[in-house]
């Protein structure tokens, strides 16, 4: 053990004497180190999942649930009450808030009826 690491030392004092060496020597200690702070960093959870728990719970909140009961309801009524009055355009903007509706009302609908994605 100590005969490598003597030799490891020597390059490293022989590689400070030259230029493109000491340049050679910089990259592969900021490579090394940035992976030291990764595999120091490694908490068993990703960046972004608070993020995603955030959007997560509001989605499934009371609040969503209410809004999109609301705009489930009265995409509805307006597509069966008023569907000769309506354009194209007009109804493929209320298809859209009815699956965006449904959408947020999947996870609710799901859970009633027992189904239930997967649990970590």
């Amino acid at each position: 053990m100590h005969g490598f690491l003597h030799r490891i030392l020597h390059r490293i004092a022989s590689a400070l004497r030259s230029r493109l060496s000491r340049r050679r020597l910089a990259a592969l200690l900021s490579l090394l180190l940035s992976q030291a702070l990764a595999m120091a960093s490694t908490t068993g959870s990703l960046p972004w999942d608070d993020s995603i728990t955030i959007i997560q719970n509001d989605l499934t909140g009371p609040v969503a649930t209410g809004v999109s009961v609301l705009a489930f309801l009265g995409a509805g009524a307006t597509l069966i009450f008023g569907h000769e009055e309506l354009g194209g355009i007009a109804k493929k903007l209320l298809y859209v808030v009815l699956g965006v509706a449904l959408i947020v009302l999947g996870n609710k609908f799901l859970a009633v009826m027992g189904l239930t994605g997967a649990l970590i």
